[in-house]
């Protein structure tokens, strides 16, 4: 039976010009099989048991015994995805070219670009849609739609193409195409790794406002990158924030939020901070104490400092040199410079260096 090419056959010149050369796939050499297809899930066993570039897949394809339609190849190219063969998808999309009747919409056009993305070919991915792009112009038919936009966006963030990543969530918002969840981590995991933080937090208020929650990493590198800023009121918004979206808060996100604060210099919210792990059953590391500790020392609340150093022996923790160093500075900062030589005494009995006192007060 003769075949013929659908009206919106891939144009010549563009990611469809060239065939299995362009692919670098060799034409069909493999003797036929034995048996055609008859249905869909001998169709599919074909496929998956054939090798790329022998023309096997297309043989498979043109001698079933029935037709495939838009949707059978959709599932023969997103089978090929999971095999994490992109080449053979590539074939199953040519070979669709060629069956009468078929005709390349959104859906088999995102099943080949999720294929490429699922494989790490970020580059072949983009060919793919700057072909559908093309091809939708004259064929409503083949929109990128949000499944489109989330493979891509994924595929170039695990290339490392962070900015590119960006680019393609913009381009899908322009588009009037809403992220979904797998969109959203994919570009929030690039806005991170390229430190683009103002951008991760308007991402991230757009998944709240749908009402997702963003992954633990990405809230921890925010919080993290708040600390730094000495910013602890958003730190403090967004810790609160995480967890009314049903993120469980564990030790990192606590330890970034402490860092906020004592950048910040609460004082009092340190110590809250501290019972609230405490009730939270939160692991409280020496870290954490020591920011705790720095904290209130600044503020020269030496009791509170005891008090601190006190659970830090109850929790069977080895104080450091970091956390005499604070307790002492919690006394001279508080001018009470007679218990700071005394405390600093014992410490260095404990084999603890820390500064001379004198030194830390004209500091």
């Amino acid at each position: 039976m003769a075949m013929t090419i659908p009206v919106n056959a891939l144009p010549m010149g563009s990611w469809g010009a060239g065939g299995y050369g362009r692919w670098g796939l060799q034409a069909p050499d493999s003797p036929p099989p034995a048996k055609s297809a008859w249905d869909m899930e001998t169709l599919k066993a074909a496929v998956r048991f054939s090798v790329a570039g022998r023309g096997e897949v297309k043989r498979a394809i043109e001698t079933c015994t029935f037709r495939p339609r838009e949707q059978a190849f959709t599932t023969l190219i997103n089978l090929c995805g999971r095999l994490r063969d992109w080449r053979k998808a590539v074939e199953v999309f040519e070979a669709m070219r060629y069956v009468r009747g078929v005709r390349a919409n959104t859906y088999t056009y995102s099943a080949l670009i999720s294929a490429c993305s699922s494989a790490g070919e970020w580059e072949e991915a983009l060919e793919v849609f700057s072909s559908m792009k093309e091809a939708a112009a004259s064929d409503p038919g083949c929109r990128p739609n949000h499944v489109t936009y989330s493979a891509l966006i994924t595929a170039c963030e695990r290339g490392g193409k962070f900015q590119k990543a960006i680019d393609l969530y913009d381009e899908m918002l322009e588009s009037s195409i809403t992220p979904d969840k797998i969109t959203f981590i994919s570009a929030l995991s690039a806005c991170e790794k390229c430190e683009d933080w103002e951008r991760a937090e308007k991402i991230l208020g757009a998944m709240h406002a749908q009402g997702l929650p963003g992954t633990s990493g990405v809230y921890v590198e925010l919080l993290s990158h708040y600390a730094k800023r000495g910013d602890w009121s958003k730190a403090l918004d967004l810790f609160l924030t995480m967890q009314m979206q049903g993120q469980t808060v564990d030790e990192h996100a606590c330890r970034a939020l402490m860092a906020a604060l004592e950048a910040g210099g609460r004082h009092s919210m340190v110590l809250q901070l501290l019972e609230a792990m405490r009730g939270a059953h939160i692991v409280i590391d020496l870290d954490t104490y020591n920011a705790a500790l720095r904290t209130v020392a600044a503020a020269g609340r030496h009791g509170d400092a005891m008090n601190v150093l006190a659970d830090i022996k109850k929790a069977k923790m080895k104080p450091d040199e970091n956390t005499a160093q604070a307790v002492v500075q919690a006394y001279v900062n508080a001018g009470e410079m007679h218990a700071a030589l005394k405390l600093a005494a014992g410490f260095r009995q404990d084999g603890l260096e820390i500064q001379d006192v004198l030194l830390v007060h004209s500091n």
